[in-house]
């Protein structure tokens, strides 16, 4: 089977760009033929498709620096790419696939690249990575907490609000594509969403996604990449992006409550200052700024740690840095929202706190810290469900099975 494989970073930036370039690796290992489509960067991967690739486009930077013209241009660009429809009608054309599988795609490449799969009669699948479909800024997260105003269609909501980092324009903007998009009926042209977690799939429905479209297919790891090391080191551990979501002012106020215990901070965001403020004000002297470490480095990071602190505020999909952290033999310090309690089994591959609950966190970093067999039993339970549920085999199972009903091939393999 041919796969055109759809997202818009062809880098290793974030969680879809990490499965995207996995699922590849995973489909070529299996026989298929993968081709790719997405937006020109300069980190970009090397890709014999790259000529059908649509041109960078930073709707930061044009909000920020350019004229209202070129903004008002910009937010149409983000509506409806012309370019995007005419490059990924060509590449389907040269490429023939048998179906189309998207991650994001909304915004850069844009909604019109569904019409050319849809006139080709090719199947198209979209694995939903956020809450895009159901939320403007795909979070259900504004200001610090939890959002789900909008209902998944009262998009005007969120300008009260201001979810886009606090800006009534950019979240008008939001609000405004959300609505175009809903008129446009995009879902409609989706023949299957894959969602990484059971919850978003009853979030979907509940705000009023077809539930026979949705399937539930988990993430996956190829653990053989990941070297285990199980009870050693002596500090806590969080990696990801500094922003208000991860939860990251709750690991500081539980850190400051148990100042013998070394938490280590891995990561870049908008949050730094901030953080790095909140330390200051309650004495967390035990807390640790790394800055951005590279993958390179960053896995010996969590090989040397104790466990690793997950404290997320919002509705957590399937997040990567949980399965990382197990294929690594670490259990994993998590709050109990969104599909976190789908990975993280409370007591079993490490324990579960209320979300924002500094002194619950910090109560479970003060069991775990001092009890190495604990720490221990639970990093090889994590690494042993990784390798049983959260598998390359279990997964291309399940999406080949997918593909097939799609495109109408039966069980074939």
């Amino acid at each position: 089977m041919k796969v055109c494989l759809v997202n818009t970073y062809h880098y290793r930036r974030g969680g879809d760009s990490t499965y995207t370039f996995d699922l590849a690796d995973l489909l070529r290992s299996r026989g298929h033929e993968v081709v790719h489509f997405a937006m020109k960067h300069r980190y970009n991967a090397d890709c014999s498709e790259q000529e059908y690739f649509v041109d960078y486009v930073d709707y930061r930077e044009a909000s920020e620096c350019a004229g209202p013209i070129s903004r008002f241009r910009a937010f149409l660009r983000s509506l409806y790419s012309g370019e995007a429809r005419r490059k990924f009608a060509a590449l389907l054309d040269k490429t023939r696939p048998d179906i189309v599988h998207m991650q994001n795609f909304r915004r850069h490449l844009t909604t019109s690249i569904l019409a050319p799969a849809r006139e080709r009669d090719i199947p198209v699948v979209f694995t939903a990575h956020d809450y895009d479909p159901i939320c403007p800024n795909s979070l259900l997260f504004a200001g610090a907490e939890v959002c789900e105003v909008c209902g998944g269609k009262h998009y005007y909501r969120a300008l009260s609000r201001r979810c886009k980092q606090g800006s009534f324009a950019g979240t008008a903007a939001l609000v405004l594509e959300g609505y175009f998009v809903k008129a446009m009926r995009y879902l409609n042209r989706i023949d299957r969403i894959i969602t990484p977690s059971g919850f978003q799939r009853e979030k979907f429905i509940e705000y009023g996604v077809d539930p026979g479209k949705v399937e539930v297919i988990h993430n996956f790891m190829n653990t053989a990449a990941f070297e285990p090391s199980y009870g050693d080191g002596d500090y806590v551990i969080f990696f990801g992006r500094l922003a208000a979501e991860k939860g990251i002012e709750t690991l500081i106020d539980a850190a400051a409550r148990v100042p013998g215990i070394k938490v280590v901070i891995a990561g870049e965001g908008p949050l730094r200052e901030r953080l790095e403020a909140r330390r200051r004000d309650v004495n967390a002297v035990n807390v640790e700024f790394l800055g951005y470490v590279d993958r390179e480095d960053l896995m010996p990071l969590i090989q040397r740690s104790m466990f690793v602190a997950v404290p997320s505020v919002c509705y957590e999909n399937f997040p990567y840095n949980v399965l990382e952290s197990f294929a690594l033999g670490k259990p994993v310090l998590g709050s109990r929202i969104g599909g976190i309690p789908e990975m993280v089994q409370d007591g079993e591959t490490g324990f579960l706190v209320e979300p924002g609950d500094a002194e619950g966190l910090a109560a479970r970093m003060a069991e775990l810290a001092g009890n190495g067999a604990l720490i221990e039993s639970l990093g090889r339970a994590a690494r042993s469900r990784v390798e049983s549920e959260f598998n390359a085999d279990i997964h291309y199972d399940k999406l080949l099975a997918l593909y097939n009903r799609v495109t109408g091939r039966g069980d074939k393999q």
